[in-house]
């Protein structure tokens, strides 16, 4: 929590394992308490809906571009998520 309460552009990636594991309300509990920007992958489309305020699914390129600090959660860096590298993210990222 710290890293994210410090980070200038932070960003929560939600995966389908949320929904998998049945945590779809936590997550949306989380996202609101936090007011951070979320990005769902193409599997976690759903755990926070695409018309919420927090999400950024519109600006998925810029957004992972600059988040500086990123809570993955329900998700794998597989080549969907072109496996957490520059140039598509920030080469300083902190992942958590």
């Amino acid at each position: 929590m710290k890293l994210l309460k410090e980070a200038k552009s932070p960003l929560v990636i939600v995966g389908k394992g949320i929904a998998y594991a049945d945590a779809q309300q936590e997550m949306r509990d989380f996202v609101n308490l936090t007011n951070l920007p979320v990005l769902a992958t193409p599997m976690g489309k759903g755990v926070v809906k695409d018309d919420d305020p927090h999400s950024v699914a519109s600006a998925r390129t810029f957004v992972l571009q600059n988040a500086d600090v990123i809570l993955l959660a329900g998700a794998r860096l597989n080549w969907i998520l072109h496996f957490g590298l520059a140039p598509r993210f920030n080469k300083n990222v902190k992942i958590i």
